[in-house]
């Protein structure tokens, strides 16, 4: 139990994944498709905002799995994506107030501290590192993953200039949101 307390962000998000799954199979994000009456991509907007915070993302997704087949995925996933777009210029300024702090106490942990000395092993250069690290922080960010952490790494790793950081989060969001229609598409 000391354990669990010492990440309660993390283990908010776990619940948040949790609570967003067993809310889908219940079929609790219906009313909202019922109630939408033409304000389909407005509501995509919004999710697309929600989809990048670490405690909502797993609700953002939810709702575009669940209204996949209402809305034109490519232009939906384009909305949503400058709705995460904008909500991670905003986590990009705040992100050491958020979960950096956990980040930080996380790294210190034994499987981390494992895999960094993994990746600092002498016969990896630092451009290899560099090209890992914006994968994996690209991967986070283009999917229901806490954004806060891809930009955690992304700041540890350079300085993220504005513009490059606001094409990043939205084509990684765009290609990430469209495989959430893709998928809700397809299970209907």
């Amino acid at each position: 139990m000391k354990h669990i307390v010492r990440y309660p962000k993390l283990l908010l998000f776990s619940a948040s994944i949790v609570l967003s799954y067993v809310l889908l199979k219940m079929d609790a994000f219906h009313w909202i498709e019922t109630h939408l009456d033409g304000a389909n991509y407005a509501s995509v907007l919004l999710g697309g905002m929600l989809f990048t915070f670490g405690f909502t993302s797993p609700l953002a997704a939810a709702y575009f799995y669940e209204v996949a087949h209402i809305v034109d995925p490519l232009p939906a996933a384009l909305l949503a994506a400058a709705g995460a777009m904008a909500t991670d210029m905003s986590i990009l300024r705040f992100t050491k107030s958020s979960v950096g702090d956990e980040i930080v106490q996380f790294k210190r942990t034994a499987i981390l501290r494992k895999i960094h000395a993994l990746f600092h092993h002498k016969t990896i250069s630092d451009q290899m590192r560099n090209v890992t690290r914006w994968a994996i922080a690209c991967i986070i960010i283009g999917s229901p993953l806490p954004d806060e952490i891809g930009i955690a790494l992304l700041i540890g790793v350079t300085k993220v200039d504005g513009w490059r950081f606001a094409l990043l989060s939205f084509v990684m969001n765009t290609v990430g949101i469209f495989v959430i229609f893709s998928l809700g598409r397809m299970a209907v």
